[in-house]
């Protein structure tokens, strides 16, 4: 799911990256999309990949070593809501569903602001899981999943939340575009799995009830009825 992808792609677009921008990539992960990035921006340009976890910033700089991007890409381990970057210092900023898991929202993106220069744009990416389903799971036992699984997450709305964000944060211009793209061949099964893993995990769901998710959805590909919509807010918010 952290790889460089087709889709990957059309989320990324509207943040215009090019040769010779200096990127932000927050919550890079293991590190593919900051790879991928670093060839876009060419020798001139630099890619700050930052994440809050050890694991993913280690296998990071492994990629780096392993491309012999060390000219190229910085990977930052952070641990609070302030970036390791200087102001005004940033053409982009990318953001793929990271800012669901972000502590305050609100700081971040004035952060965003700080650190980029005139004309540069702050591009993130995210879910809302109010709108999501997946089908045939029962609505009534999909919300319930959605519900607990949702408390692993600082704001599970943040898609539709991610607007007013920029706004508030004094960004002049902020577009806002909703990609959906349909799953019938089980591409998102994934995601399903973690949140019935996280489920799991917390005990406050019914394991006969996350068992029957599961069930569910395994006969769903099967039979080729699966579909499950996970729409991704892009919203683009420029100096």
């Amino acid at each position: 799911m952290f790889q460089w992808s087709a889709f990957t792609e059309s989320l990324v677009a509207p943040a215009d990256i090019g040769p010779g921008h200096v990127i932000v990539d927050l919550g890079c992960g293991p590190g593919y999309v900051a790879m991928e990035l670093a060839k876009r921006v060419g020798k001139r340009g630099h890619v700050h990949a930052i994440d809050i976890s050890p694991e993913f910033v280690e296998h990071a700089n492994r990629l780096v070593l392993d491309q012999k991007l060390g000219d190229s890409v910085t990977v930052h381990l952070v641990k609070s809501d302030e970036l390791p970057i200087s102001a005004a210092s940033v053409d982009r900023i990318l953001a793929l569903n990271v800012m669901v898991y972000v502590d305050d929202p609100a700081a971040t993106y004035r952060e965003f602001r700080r650190i980029l220069r005139p004309g540069g744009n702050v591009h993130a990416v995210d879910s809302d899981w109010d709108l999501t389903f997946a089908e045939p799971v029962p609505r009534e036992l999909w919300n319930e999943l959605i519900a607990v699984a949702n408390v692993g997450f600082r704001t599970p709305n943040i898609g539709r939340r991610l607007f007013g964000y920029a706004k508030a944060a004094g960004f002049s211009s902020v577009e806002v575009q909703v990609l959906s793209r349909p799953d019938t061949s089980g591409r998102l099964l994934p995601m399903v799995q973690n949140l019935c893993k996280r489920a799991r995990k917390l005990g406050t769901m019914d394991a006969k009830r996350i068992e029957q998710i599961d069930f569910i959805l395994d006969e769903a590909v099967k039979s080729g009825t699966l579909l499950i919509l996970n729409p991704q807010f892009m919203v683009t918010a420029r100096l």
